[in-house]
């Protein structure tokens, strides 16, 4: 065997270790991404459990936000002072989710669900009534996508859940 042929050998087989090597980076690449999407999820459904674990382990305070939900202005002002931070609250933890969805983090099947939740707490009168004046603390993109996304299914608002108001279908 000559000395070209033996060259030839050793560039096919560090070829073959280069094709290897992207191979195992490009899997590992994947497992990373999988992970960084089950630890977002986690962290989003951790930051939001709080928060309902707050309201639900406080009647007075679920009370209060269903109430706020659905007429902001009939609260006495301390109330829509701590109505206030629960809505400021919920609504960032909403857009980390979109921000996470918008980076590719969140799943569409997962994103759906939180997208359904948050479209069904913007539509409220009372939370209209509070995104009017505060609307500005929340990034441009997270407001656009409120203010222009459709609610494609009816999500039962707290009122219609603690049987408050009936629920009424869409198509009416």
């Amino acid at each position: 065997m000559t000395l070209n042929e033996l060259g030839n050998i050793g560039e096919f087989v560090s070829s073959i270790g280069v094709i290897v090597s992207l191979i195992y980076l490009a899997l590992q690449v994947r497992k990373n991404t999988e992970t960084e999407r089950t630890s977002t999820y986690q962290s989003v459904v951790s930051d939001f459990g709080s928060l309902n674990r707050a309201m639900a382990s406080t009647p007075e305070l679920s009370y209060l936000f269903v109430k706020g939900m659905e007429d902001f202005g009939e609260l006495s002002s301390d109330e829509k002072a701590r109505i206030s931070q629960l809505f400021f609250a919920a609504f960032h933890y909403f857009e980390n989710m979109f921000y996470q969805y918008q980076k590719g983090y969140l799943e569409e099947d997962v994103w759906r669900g939180w997208k359904r939740i948050m479209l069904s707490y913007y539509a409220r009168p009372g939370f209209q009534t509070w995104w009017s004046v505060r609307r500005d603390v929340y990034s441009q993109a997270f407001g656009e996508f409120l203010e222009t996304t459709e609610l494609e299914v009816h999500i039962a608002s707290y009122d219609d859940v603690t049987q408050l108001k009936p629920v009424t279908p869409l198509s009416e």
